[in-house]
């Protein structure tokens, strides 16, 4: 017996009024005998809504029932990107690295970056996130259905750069390394000082280049480059892939913590179809693991003096460490700068003009006076002519979209915060591909997005 010929068993009545002609074709099915065969059935259906109107009835039933083949959900963005690579959604597309550096680069060091970068203090590795480090040669796992361009990996495209911005960072992060050196005692590097810096991505990454030599950078970069990002992830770590060398080889006796952030990380976003949701949140020990470490005193370094209060996510950590007598301070990264009047030495190499806390030589001590959290070094500083703001700051309580905590204690995160759309297959569950991408079958196989 043919499969035309086998008995016909109906499985489901469809009377859904957005179906055009689908109730037709089951009044025909309903009306057959019982024991009609396949055949009989169809041909039942066939003499309801005629030879000429099948063609049309079953494309309009398909364009109806399309949207239910396949549905928008929001996926986390790192999580998708890690199963399908750095450019999921726009695997053809490239991202351009800004003031590229020139100098000799040794690519393969990238696949120890996540190495060369890490804490050596084991005690601070619980802190380090690495998410952003471990990217240039992560291999994808999955292949979207829909979407099955094959992805070139990032180290392959990435190239270290150098900015005057990320110089001055340098020059900065180093002016204060220097103060700590300087408020050395009997007993080592003062580690009761912990700094935040929270600057644009590959300006934190030359301040904490620069004050290497004094402080334990700890990266905290949660997220991966993408061609749309929301968030140029890439320039962070092209930033870091510069200073590799530098970190790899730093001084590993005890130093101060420095825990660095990108400041881009809460970047406004606004349209699914352009733009990649990369963003995410700082991560920082809480105010009792600082105090355990004998932290006493943070500095929370913004880029310039016209910043006034800490990033949105900050704002419950900092309320946190105020209630544990942390004193919490600001410090703009701008109040360092060289001394127009200090003469170039015969011998000055290429990190020759230093930056001074106050622009002068004379007024570079005057930070412990400012930021008295010590004894202030003799002789006494010249005091500088500008009164700096940031030490004034005091973190306050404020309502931000991360106030709070979620269940078990997490920090609270809007609920599409870091997510992108991605299309999923009803029938199996199968990711086919990101909505923002154009090039999946399924948009032209369905109007399920639109966006």
């Amino acid at each position: 017996m043919s499969k035309l010929d086998e008995p016909f068993e109906r499985a489901e009545v469809v009377d859904n009024p957005g179906i055009v002609g689908a109730r037709w074709w089951h009044k025909g099915l309903v009306d057959a005998p019982k024991d009609a065969s396949r055949r009989s059935a169809i041909m039942v259906a066939l003499g309801v809504i005629g030879l000429s109107g099948v063609g049309a009835a079953l494309a309009m039933v398909g364009d109806g029932c399309s949207g239910d083949d396949t549905e928008v959900q929001r996926k986390r963005a790192l999580d998708m990107q890690r199963s399908f690579g750095w450019s999921f959604g726009a695997a053809q597309e490239r991202v351009t690295f800004d003031g590229e550096a020139r100098k000799p680069f040794d690519q393969a060091a990238l696949a120890r970056m996540s190495t060369d970068l890490r804490p050596a203090d084991e005690s601070l590795r619980a802190y380090y996130v690495p998410s952003l480090f471990e990217s240039p040669y992560a291999v994808p796992t999955l292949v979207p259905e829909g979407d099955p361009a094959p992805v070139t990996p990032l180290g392959a495209a990435l190239r270290p750069i150098f900015t005057p911005a990320m110089d001055r960072a340098y020059r900065s992060g180093k002016a204060l390394a220097s103060l700590l050196l300087a408020a050395r005692t009997d007993s080592g590097l003062r580690r009761d000082i912990a700094v935040i810096v929270d600057m644009d991505g590959p300006e934190s990454v030359a301040f904490a280049a620069g004050a290497a030599e004094a402080f334990e950078p700890v990266f905290t970069f949660d997220n991966w480059p993408h061609p749309r990002g929301v968030v140029k992830a890439h320039l962070t770590l092209a930033a870091a892939a510069y200073y590799q060398p530098l970190f790899a080889r730093a001084q590993r006796g005890p130093r101060a913590t420095m825990f660095v952030l990108d400041r881009q990380r809460l970047s406004a976003y606004s349209d699914d179809a352009t733009q990649f949701d990369n963003r995410y949140v700082a991560r920082l020990p809480a105010a009792d693991a600082l105090w355990a470490r004998g932290v006493r005193h943070v500095l929370y370094v913004a880029p310039t003096e016209a910043v006034t209060t800490e990033s949105d996510d900050l704002n419950d950590d900092f309320m946190a460490c105020a209630s544990r007598q942390i004193d919490v301070r600001m410090l703009a990264a701008s109040v360092f700068s060289a001394d127009a009047g200090e003469p170039r030495p015969a011998n000055a190499t290429e990190e020759w003009p230093p930056h001074y806390y106050g622009g002068r030589a004379a007024s570079h001590g005057w930070f412990w006076m400012d930021y008295p959290w010590g004894p202030p070094p003799r002789p006494a500083p010249v005091e500088p002519a500008v009164q700096r703001p940031g030490k004034l700051y005091r973190p306050r309580a404020r309502g931000t979209p991360f106030s709070g905590s979620a269940p078990g204690g997490a920090q609270r995160v809007p609920e599409t915060f870091g997510t992108v759309p991605v299309v999923v297959a009803l029938g199996t569950g199968a990711i086919l591909g990101a909505a923002l991408s154009r090039s999946g079958s399924w948009n032209r196989a369905s109007g399920g997005y639109g966006g």
